[in-house]
C-alpha cells in the first residue's frame, strides 16, 4: 500500500507562498500543476443566471501554457453544465484526492466549450487509471470504480480557461482560504 502524507490548508497555503516567493509565475505552482493532473476526483460547479447551482464532474486535467486548464468531462450528465458554460456562465472546479481529501479550486468568469481530441486521451487514460487504482485500494467495490472513471471518447467536451483564483478547499482550518 502506498503511503501519502495527508495535508491541510495550512501546508497548501504555505507551499504556494513559498512558491511564489521563488519566482514561479502564475497561480497554478508546479506541485498543483501535478496535483489537478495526478488522478484526482473533478467537480464542475456554476450558476444558472438566477444564482442556482448548476455541477457537474469531470474525468481528468491537462495544463496548458499560461495557467490554463483544459478538462474533459462527459456530455452525457453534464449538458446543463455546459450550456451554460457555452452561455458564459462563470466555473469553479474543485480537484480532490481520494486518498486525504487535499482539495484546491480553481475560479473562472468564463470557459469555452470545444470538442476532446485524441491527443487528450492517453492522459484521460492514465489519471483514470490511477484514480480507479486508489478507489479500489481504500475499499470501493472494483465494479464502482469502474463505473465511477468510465467514460466514451465519442462523449467528452473540452472545458478550456483560465486560472483566474486559487482556494484551498481541503477540509480543517483554513479551508476556503485564497491562495494570492
Amino acid at each position: 500500500m502506498t503511503t501519502f502524507r495527508p495535508t491541510s490548508p495550512a501546508e497548501d497555503i504555505a507551499a504556494w507562498a513559498n512558491a511564489r516567493h521563488t519566482g514561479v509565475p502564475g497561480l497554478l505552482t508546479p506541485d498543483l500543476v501535478a496535483f489537478v493532473q495526478s488522478g484526482v476526483s473533478i467537480f464542475l460547479g456554476s450558476t444558472n443566471q438566477r444564482g442556482w447551482p448548476i455541477v457537474g464532474s469531470g474525468i481528468g486535467c491537462r495544463v496548458l501554457k499560461g495557467n490554463r486548464l483544459r478538462l474533459l468531462c462527459r456530455r452525457t450528465g453534464n449538458r446543463a453544465l455546459l450550456d451554460r458554460l457555452a452561455e458564459g456562465g462563470p466555473l469553479a472546479a474543485t480537484f480532490s484526492a481520494a486518498r486525504d481529501h487535499r482539495s484546491v479550486q480553481v475560479k473562472t468568469r468564463s470557459a469555452k466549450i470545444l470538442p476532446a481530441h485524441s491527443d487528450d486521451m492517453p492522459e484521460m487514460d492514465r489519471q483514470t487509471s490511477v484514480l480507479r487504482a486508489e478507489l479500489i485500494e481504500l475499499g470501493l467495490p472494483q465494479g464502482v470504480a469502474n463505473d465511477f472513471v468510465a467514460f466514451d471518447p465519442d462523449d467528452l467536451m473540452a472545458v478550456e480557461f483560465l486560472a483566474e483564483h486559487l482556494f484551498s478547499q481541503t477540509p480543517g482550518p483554513g479551508a476556503g482560504a485564497e491562495l494570492t
